[in-house]
């Protein structure tokens, strides 16, 4: 692998970090019937960012590569032929799927530029969420909404939902953010080696979750956590262990989280997000077997208004692809099993199990791609003798980015 010069690796972490961003906050338009021009926008906005990388250093497509450019195009000829739609969206999920691809194929000829854009970008998200919480507890000035300030739309926080803040950062909601950022922090679990630096970015994005009080943080958080402690198990003390379930558990009680989950999902009559789940999940059943079999369609919703893609991102795509995305499916989680062991693919099949997102975002693809590489990748990485990413900036330039 050719070293990259100064210049060079600064472009290549602005690529990355720009395409990153585009993959982990999602926008879009306000109104009743939202418009997707935005997801048309990022989608060829993260392949113009990532295209010109590919040039400079041929794709070579590995076998996650390979796995998922077979599921990408079973989901393209599914939504093009078998139950058809819009062309356009036919083309959403090629670009989006393809720049996962793109991104990932790029970050072995860029590891260290690759990483430093996922830390920075995790270390802004923190940052914001960090803020908008001071700002609300320690000043008069109430919430402010970053997401508003960066996009035009309102952020969907709340100020008192069942006696309990919410904090979204520059996201669009809280539960977005713990998706989206639980996902991101599991990525960088899974490429960076155990440094003093990453252990303090994931604390701190682990309280970043945390602020959201959504009910996505409660399951993310003990995910992420675990999976750390899985990678790291023979890096970490039990003194770090004894410190980490301490702060979980001194938040938990603190903050009133349980309280507020209880209250939520127990005491109401109805929860809108578990609503959703069992509306969505009871239309699927009450389908036809040849329905189930052929799949219900990358389309449309089985159901109507009930945000069919927050059931999992698994769930949509067995039910949506039928028997032979299915297959693909099993193909993937027997690599998974293969290359990261009974334990660790457990706690990977997890992420994209429960994670709200569309079945073609590309951040979700990202994630895949890393967990069916395992803990390769750091070996690689490792053997080549790659310094880990410094938050004094891009590691290549060797000291601060201008």
């Amino acid at each position: 692998m050719n070293t990259p010069n100064r210049l060079e690796s600064r472009l290549v972490f602005l690529a990355f970090f720009c395409a990153l961003f585009l993959f982990f906050t999602p926008f879009e338009q306000g109104g009743p019937r939202p418009s997707m021009v935005p997801k048309y926008l990022a989608a060829g906005a993260s392949l113009a960012l990532l295209f010109p990388l590919a040039v400079m250093r041929p794709v070579r497509l590995r076998p996650p590569s390979i796995y998922v450019l077979i599921m990408l195009l079973l989901i393209v000829a599914h939504a093009a032929v078998i139950i058809s739609g819009p062309g356009q969206f036919a083309l959403l999920i090629l670009a989006d799927m393809s720049a996962a691809i793109i991104m990932y194929e790029a970050s072995f000829h860029w590891r260290r530029e690759f990483q430093a854009a996922i830390g920075w970008l995790l270390f802004f998200n923190v940052l914001f969420i960090g803020l908008q919480a001071v700002l609300f507890y320690g000043t008069s000035a109430g919430m402010v909404d970053f997401h508003k300030m960066l996009f035009g739309s309102d952020s969907r926080f709340s100020e008192d939902y069942l006696n309990i803040t919410r904090f979204a950062g520059f996201q669009v909601e809280p539960g977005t953010y713990a998706n989206y950022i639980g996902c991101l922090l599991a990525i960088l679990l899974l490429v960076s080696e155990f440094s003093e630096r990453l252990v303090l970015l994931t604390c701190a994005s682990i309280i970043g979750i945390f602020l959201t009080n959504s009910g996505s943080s409660v399951y993310f958080v003990p995910l992420v956590t675990v999976l750390g402690l899985c990678l790291w198990r023979k890096k970490v003390r039990a003194i770090h262990l004894v410190l980490l379930a301490t702060a979980i558990a001194t938040y938990l009680l603190a903050s009133g989280i349980v309280t507020h989950l209880e209250e939520r999902f127990v005491n109401q009559p109805s929860d809108g997000s578990l609503t959703h789940r069992i509306e969505g999940m009871s239309a699927y059943w009450a389908t036809s077997a040849e329905e189930k079999f052929v799949g219900i369609g990358f389309v449309n919703d089985p159901c109507v208004r009930c945000s069919y893609q927050d059931i999992g991102v698994l769930f949509n795509l067995a039910t949506r692809g039928g028997a032979a995305v299915s297959l693909v499916l099993l193909g993937m989680l027997a690599r998974l099993v293969r290359v990261n062991g009974l334990v660790l693919g457990t706690l990977l099949v997890m992420v994209p199990f429960n994670e709200k997102m569309y079945f073609y975002e590309p951040s979700v693809w990202l994630f895949v791609l890393f967990a069916l590489t395992g803990p390769g990748y750091v070996a690689q990485r490792s053997k080549a003798g790659a310094a880990p990413w410094s938050p004094a900036g891009t590691p290549a330039s060797g000291g601060r980015m201008s």
